[in-house]
């Protein structure tokens, strides 16, 4: 009997197929991260899910931990590069903090689960140099270059620390996710992030005939003080 003629496609279609391995088990396991978390997530259901063995998820992949890094840079770059492309248009420090709190909360409410995962469930000794330590880095840092900028322009206090500046936004931000967005209860984001930007810069913004130069400590308690009277007047809902 004689052999049976293959197309002529068939190869082609055998290495398209492997072509696409390594993004069909990135879609395996963004969908299982989603639904089940990291903890839950194993190179097995994630083989299974992808239609291959467990030995060709290590082929593309050295370690679990490796995998979920890639799938949360695919899900991170996005929004980096969107996020920055739209501040070069902005040269306004409110509108550029604003912009940069409303983008991070509509990304927690879009995609909660992966927020838990980096925040949460990330193993930072392995974090610390890879593409996901540089991307974020790149996302943190829009705050740091628009305060710098508004320093450097005399817009907000000399003394100011864009870096501590970076970390009260963010770590409140957080804050408020938790008691919104990660346990469903809904959020006028627009509306928070105007109103937690304007909090925030009312501690900083430069006054005409302010003082030049205080103690570290003078500064410190001055900027306390303007953000407690801020939070006073606008009380969260």
């Amino acid at each position: 009997m004689a052999n049976p003629v293959k197309s002529a496609d068939e190869p082609l279609a055998w290495k398209r197929r492997k072509d696409f391995r390594p993004q069909e088990i990135l879609a395996a396991a963004r969908q299982l991260i989603e639904e089940e978390g990291t903890k839950a997530t194993s190179m097995a259901k994630i083989a299974k899910l992808a239609g291959v063995s467990e030995a060709t998820v290590y082929k593309y992949y050295e370690s679990k931990q490796e995998l979920v890094n890639q799938v949360l840079v695919d899900w991170a770059t996005p929004f980096v590069e969107r996020l920055t492309g739209e501040l070069r248009h902005i040269t306004d420090l409110r509108s550029q903090l604003t912009l940069i709190a409303a983008r991070f909360m509509r990304s927690i409410e879009e995609t909660p689960r992966f927020h838990r995962v980096f925040y949460q469930e990330l193993r930072w000794e392995d974090y610390r140099g890879t593409a996901l330590h540089r991307l974020n880095h790149v996302f943190a840092h829009t705050v740091v270059e628009a305060v710098q900028q508004a320093r450097n322009e005399g817009k907000i206090r000399p003394d100011v620390d864009p870096v501590m500046i970076r970390d009260m936004m963010f770590g409140g931000l957080e804050h408020v996710a938790m008691r919104t967005s990660f346990i469903g209860r809904p959020l006028d984001i627009d509306a928070e992030a105007r109103r937690y930007v304007d909090v925030l810069l009312s501690g900083v913004l430069a006054e005409p005939g302010e003082p030049r130069g205080p103690s570290e400590t003078a500064r410190l308690s001055a900027l306390i003080d303007r953000m407690e009277a801020a939070l006073a007047a606008n009380p969260a809902s």
